[in-house]
């Protein structure tokens, strides 16, 4: 006879009431003073505190404090979490840098290659994606992108041409967003998505390109929102491991896919065929190399000798 599986208990809704208060700059600096912190400018601190805000310095002041009393360990600064906060900054924009070329790139690749096969507006033509539902979601998405006719570009097509309704896709690409324009790509039918894909990356299966693109609208949607890189375990969208043998360098760095390295080993693969790899990675370099607070290794998964690994030469 079976047994009847056990079903876990819903945990117990919570009864407490929030009674946390808001702190003045003032209140919180000596606040934090009283934990323990170094203050070494109390004018500078104070902008900070005001113009950042305790919250978002919180999780970069977990790196100097003990986790069972929250009290700072001996000699941390305040200007030891602004370095710290400083780095994560610069990470971002060095990320948004790599994010930026590629996110052009693609627009390119869909644009050129594609409007050689089929005309400038190929992507009115159902034959060109997948499926139906694919296809109306992409009409959709770039009708309502054209519908402020905003822009020097499109007011001009739209004050020349009465037909047809929607701009050439050159035009268009420059209206969508790095996720929109990742949506496009994977609603192509199979061979125009390689067609599109070798025109720029000529080594990364169709398949794989599409799901690193999806993870790099993640990663760029966290820059953009100025979400914390450094020390985040990275759940959304995990980059696949390449097979192909002509990427066979990057498979092995891309072993864990929650850490920030897995994603930079990505955006070096997606730069190499554009010229900027080693440019992009002198400047990974430097602002790792730029924080005495941070460890490469445990908080953002790059492992000793990395910029001197096949994948990054």
């Amino acid at each position: 006879m079976a047994t009847k599986r056990k079903t876990k208990a819903a945990p117990a809704p919570p009864t407490k009431t929030y009674g946390k208060v808001a702190l003045s700059a003032e209140q919180t600096l000596h606040r934090l003073w009283e934990r323990g912190l170094k203050i070494d400018d109390r004018p500078a601190n104070l902008r900070t505190l005001r113009s950042i805000g305790h919250f978002r310095l919180l999780i970069y002041m977990r790196r100097f404090q003990n986790p069972a009393t929250r009290h700072f360990r001996p000699r941390t600064r305040f200007s030891h979490i602004v370095e710290l906060y400083d780095f994560d900054r610069r990470l971002r924009s060095v990320t948004m840098d790599a994010v930026e070329r590629i996110e052009v790139a693609l627009r390119a690749a869909l644009s050129n290659p594609l409007s050689m096969d089929h005309g400038g507006h190929w992507y009115s033509d159902r034959e060109r994606f997948g499926d139906l539902r694919r296809y109306a979601r992409v009409l959709d998405q770039i009708a309502k992108e054209c519908e402020g006719k905003k822009g020097l570009a499109l007011t001009h097509y739209y004050q020349t041409y009465a037909k047809p309704e929607l701009p050439p896709i050159w035009l268009v690409c420059e209206r969508l967003s790095l996720g929109a324009l990742s949506r496009v790509f994977d609603a192509l039918s199979m061979r125009d998505r390689k067609t599109a894909g070798r025109h720029v990356w000529p080594e990364i299966p169709d398949v794989l390109l599409g799901g690193w693109l999806q993870s790099l609208t993640d990663l760029r949607n966290a820059c953009a929102h100025h979400s914390r890189l450094w020390d985040m375990k990275m759940t959304v969208s995990p980059p696949a491991k390449p097979s192909a043998k002509a990427l066979v360098q990057f498979a092995p760095e891309m072993a864990d896919p929650h850490t920030f390295y897995t994603r930079a080993t990505m955006m070096k693969a997606l730069l190499d065929p554009l010229g900027y790899g080693g440019e992009w990675r002198d400047a990974l370099r430097k602002t790792l190399a730029g924080c005495d607070h941070v460890d490469p290794k445990a908080h953002l998964g790059f492992p000793t000798g990395w910029d001197t690994r096949p994948a990054w030469l």
